[in-house]
């Protein structure tokens, strides 16, 4: 998944209109939800909702809650509830668009920002920057350097318009330009936050040796910098140096490190200490298909068959064109015994085989 979320701050959304029998509740809610006491502030804005199923402030923050505890698909569905009630409020579009970016489907995300970057509300820069990343994300270069241009020049912009359009002009090919922008992000920011960014353009152009380098210097000015460990971890496995990538995934925290860690072990067969990783992310992220597959891969492996194969039926429900999934669903059932299951998915691996699909680890 992307890491881009990091330079926006989700809104806290907070409306009139709660009873006074609920006020005392949703003001404990609000607060437990400031102080991370996430499970707190869940039980509160349910409760808040149970009384009252339209109060648009408990829907706002509780998409804000999911969002931060790495549940997109159920801030998603959130906050559709509350546009629903409130189609045109900008801070819930705002945050609607970011979980469908912590998704990675900048599709979704694109329309959403463009509104809001149209619109004269406190939201519309950061939406033409979303917008930007949305539009690099789908193919489409151009419009995005026509934009960050247009926010580089502007008042105060951002270190991420920058780093976006180093970006946009690496997928353009215009190194000079790049370099030249990279160069206004050590004006901006402290060295390492400097080269972790230079590093993020290069881990995302698929400069895997550039980006290495420059996570090594980040690492040499501040080795705790947030996010590090998990780039510079995802480089080496790129590099294919798996060691060197598991080393730096132990200390990379959340959702997505463990991800990619347990991911990588299973595929080093380390299946027993991947399994709790695999299964952690599986209950905060259950909208990964990946996460699925090398959970079921791990039990496969490790003679658990009754317990992959409901996993990796769902990988392969999700993502029916990965020939690694269909391969390991039809080892899965052929060790139960449903043969003629196996021989179809075994029939499907050949067919994807011939389009030249492989594995790799991402976060899907």
């Amino acid at each position: 998944m992307l890491s881009y979320l990091s330079w926006f701050t989700l809104a806290l959304v907070f409306y009139q209109g709660q009873s006074v029998s609920m006020e005392q509740v949703f003001a404990a809610a609000t607060a437990d939800l400031a102080t991370g006491r996430y499970a707190e502030a869940e039980a509160g804005f349910q409760r808040v909702l149970q009384r009252e199923p339209n109060n648009l402030g408990a829907l706002g923050n509780l998409g804000v809650l999911y969002s931060r505890q790495d549940r997109p698909q159920k801030a998603i569905d959130v906050y559709r509830r509350a546009l629903r009630l409130l189609p045109n409020e900008p801070g819930i579009i705002l945050n609607l668009g970011l979980a469908y970016l912590k998704l990675d489907d900048s599709a979704q995300a694109k329309p959403l920002f463009a509104a809001l970057a149209r619109q004269n509300s406190p939201y519309q820069r950061q939406a033409a920057e979303l917008l930007a990343i949305c539009q690099l994300q789908t193919g489409e270069p151009s419009l995005a350097v026509r934009g960050l241009e247009q926010l580089a020049t502007g008042e105060n912009p951002s270190p991420g318009v920058f780093h976006f359009l180093a970006l946009a002009y690496v997928k353009q090919k215009d190194l000079p330009r790049a370099q030249a922008t990279l160069a206004k992000l050590y004006e901006r920011l402290p060295a390492a936050q400097a080269h972790y960014l230079e590093g993020r353009v290069w881990y995302d152009s698929a400069l895997f040796d550039r980006a290495l380098e420059s996570f090594r210097q980040a690492a040499t000015a501040d080795p705790h910098l947030p996010g590090l460990a998990l780039e510079t971890g995802k480089t080496y496995v790129s590099l294919r140096d798996y060691p060197a990538a598991i080393e730096q995934l132990r200390q990379a925290p959340g959702v997505e490190g463990q991800y990619f860690l347990g991911a990588l072990l299973v595929q080093e067969g380390q299946y027993a200490e991947a399994t709790p990783l695999l299964a952690a992310v599986t209950e905060a992220r259950p909208d990964l298909w990946g996460t699925h597959y090398y959970l079921g891969k791990a039990e496969l492996a490790l003679g658990h068959s009754a317990k992959a194969l409901p996993l990796l039926q769902k990988a392969a429900n999700r993502a029916p064109d990965e020939s690694a999934v269909q391969y390991q669903l039809g080892r899965a059932l052929q060790s139960l015994g449903r043969a003629a299951e196996a021989k179809q998915a075994f029939a499907r691996v050949a067919q994807l085989k011939a389009r030249g699909n492989t594995e790799t680890i991402r976060m899907k």
